[in-house]
């Protein structure tokens, strides 16, 4: 048996990981053993994700992989694709409290991978604590029917679908990028995390007086940030908004990566303009960008490039798919993310925080993830380098507005390598 790849994985290798890490912490310290057998149990209900990348002629497959999961002490990151990791795309993670989820973006997305991280502390959870009770309707039990529609290998249809999008969805070539930092993997052992906090009351009520999202109100609170701290750039900022385009696939509970990026571009005429004005601008740009008929652009675009790669060799399909996927995605000033709240299912009772890290790699250097748990809005500012300057203008453009703040420790941030069969 074989399952489909998603075209994007032949953009990867070669020193591209494009991988993501999801860090939960614990309210107590992780338990190796009860992690090893809940990681046993809960992949059982994701055959789609207990799989290994093999090399099949001039092409990649998905074939079945029996080993069992990575669990690795220290909080270490191993590498995807790898003997180390058993050759999975998944691996799991445990350091004192933090218990860690590592995938590739190839495989998965957050929203994809989600469910396998609530099953996976279940399992956990119901060993430590069997006499709790959690909302099992919202948690695929190991065991559990899996539905056609999630573990579709190729959800898309047949031959591109009619649309009038608003034209291609990458950024202008010419986005400012901060100097400071650095390209790619270069400072890769000085990416840093900061954490900003508030009260998930307090940032809805100003967002939405200010005719705004969490999302679009943040990405409007950085672009200031990043203004203030550049004032003699002549390039246009621009935030890269994630955002994942299911519906218009007409298939929700899809396990595959959906994600697109919808360029806001904040040029020189919105310097100086009202917090509500560049929400409104913001918030515009994103819900003309996210409707069904501009998301079947991406829905076409992986059609046309599956005809496109057929036939090719393996060196060119490489080379394609990595140059579409660079053009694809642009380059941004920085890049965010709104989750949003999080259905733990009564999980949460046991988790104190959540945070996803992402491969800086490919953005301008800074990436933004939004989430709720538990009542706060963590605000979590990923940099390639250790520079506070963006994170205390931020900071203090939150608390201008009225949202107290609380700014955790910064901390280094590691990601797993990616290695495709020939590299591994």
């Amino acid at each position: 048996m074989t399952w489909k790849v998603n075209n994007l994985i032949y953009a990867g290798g070669n020193g591209l990981h494009n991988t993501a890490r999801l860090r939960i912490a614990m309210s107590e310290p992780v338990d190796p053993r009860a992690l090893r057998t809940a990681a046993d149990e809960a992949i059982t209900r994701y055959p789609f994700f207990a799989v290994r990348l093999v090399r099949r002629g001039e092409e990649y497959v998905f074939t079945p992989n029996s080993s069992p999961l990575a669990v690795s002490p220290g909080g270490r990151a191993v590498a995807l694709g790898s003997a180390e990791s058993n050759y999975h795309l998944f691996a799991l993670a445990y350091d004192g409290n933090f218990l860690s989820v590592d995938f590739s973006h190839f495989i998965s997305d957050g929203a994809g991978s989600f469910p396998f991280v609530k099953t996976l502390l279940y399992c956990y959870l119901r060993i430590l604590h069997p006499e709790a009770e959690f909302d099992l309707k919202g948690i695929q039990l190991p065991g559990s029917e899996i539905p056609a529609a999630e573990a579709d290998d190729d959800p898309f249809p047949a031959a591109p679908v009619p649309t009038e999008g608003l034209g291609p969805a990458g950024a202008p070539v010419d986005a400012f990028l901060p100097e400071d930092q650095p390209a790619g993997y270069e400072s890769r052992d000085r990416w840093t995390s900061f954490r900003v906090r508030c009260p998930q009351k307090d940032m809805m009520k100003y967002a939405s007086g200010v005719d705004g999202s969490p999302a679009t109100f943040i990405a409007s609170v950085m672009y200031r940030a990043i203004d203030a701290c550049h004032p003699d750039r002549s390039r246009p900022i621009i935030c890269g908004m994630q955002h994942q385009y299911r519906k218009a696939l007409g298939n929700p509970l899809s396990h595959l990566c959906h994600v697109n990026i919808i360029p806001i571009v904040y040029s020189a005429r919105m310097r100086g303009k009202s917090l509500e004005l560049l929400n409104t601008m913001a918030r515009g740009t994103t819900l003309l960008r996210a409707d069904i008929a501009n998301d079947l652009l991406s829905v076409n675009a992986h059609i046309e490039n599956e005809a496109r790669i057929k036939g090719m060799s393996l060196a060119e399909k490489k080379a394609y798919m990595r140059d579409f996927l660079l053009r694809r995605i642009g380059r941004n000033t920085f890049e965010a993310s709104y989750t949003g709240r999080m259905d733990f299912s009564g999980l949460d009772r046991y988790i104190t925080d959540f945070t996803p890290f992402l491969d800086l790699s490919l953005s301008g250097g800074i990436s933004i993830e939004i989430f709720s748990v538990s009542g706060q809005f963590s605000v979590n500012i990923m940099q390639r380098n250790q520079d506070r300057q963006y994170v205390d203008r931020f900071v203090a453009l939150l608390e201008e507005c009225g949202i107290a703040c609380e700014t955790d420790d910064p901390e280094h941030f590691e990601i797993c390598d990616f290695v495709l069969p020939e590299e591994g």
